[in-house]
């Protein structure tokens, strides 16, 4: 799998895929990698990182997962900017992001992915 070189800056902080968040967590865009879970080979790959940047998810944009459906938690709603889009499970891992750590901002303790999720 190769990964963005921005991904590996020395003092940065640990990254999670989009995937990996729960419903309410806010963090920053620090990259994409391509993803093995894209079934047709390294073109589609490369065709879903474009189609993320066209989409916004470039490094220091600020998302935020506002609903994870079921069963599953696929579908995944991101808001990034103004919009809010549905991406699967497989495309929100291709997302690499730091957690955006907000005081007295609560969140949805549901399951990480691969679990059952609520949905909004």
């Amino acid at each position: 799998m190769k990964t963005d070189p921005s991904l590996h800056d020395a003092g940065a902080r640990r990254h999670l895929s989009l995937s990996d968040l729960y419903r309410g967590e806010s963090a920053t865009v620090a990259g994409l990698v391509e993803s093995a879970h894209i079934d047709s080979g390294r073109d589609a790959s490369q065709s879903l990182i474009t189609r993320l940047r066209d989409l916004g998810f470039v490094p220091g944009a600020r998302c935020e997962v506002v609903a994870r459906m079921w069963p599953g938690g696929n579908p995944i709603a991101v808001r990034i900017g103004g919009s809010t889009f549905a991406l699967r499970r497989a495309e929100a891992a291709a997302v690499r992001v730091q957690l955006a750590h907000e005081p007295g901002v609560a969140r949805d303790p549901g399951p990480r992915a691969g679990a059952s999720a609520v949905a909004a």
